[in-house]
């Protein structure tokens, strides 16, 4: 799957392009689809939307690159799970653990 045959709304913002366009790519490394890229793009919008945008492009990075462990399925949870994982890290970081 690519961009161009996403049925996407017309009002996205600039943030929310770049997230599904970090998804598309993740897909693209895990050879998996998102049964719904913009249910999963609302979900992390309103779970997640006090953190960066650099900070979700990187755990989604980090996860399509297997990062925090294999995916076999991709779904909204599997993408929380390496958002979150990446938050803790960063956590775990700036406490020097």
């Amino acid at each position: 799957m690519n961009l161009i045959g996403l049925q996407l709304p017309q009002d996205l913002t600039t943030r929310q392009f770049d997230i599904v366009k970090c998804l598309v790519m993740a897909m693209e490394r895990v050879g998996l689809d998102f049964l719904s890229i913009e249910k999963t793009l609302r979900d992390i919008e309103s779970e997640y939307k006090n953190v960066e945008y650099t900070v979700i492009r990187k755990a989604i990075r980090n996860g399509g690159l297997g990062k925090y462990g294999r995916t076999y399925r991709l779904s909204t949870q599997e993408v929380c799970f390496w958002i979150n994982e990446h938050l803790k890290e960063r956590k775990q970081k700036s406490l020097g653990i």
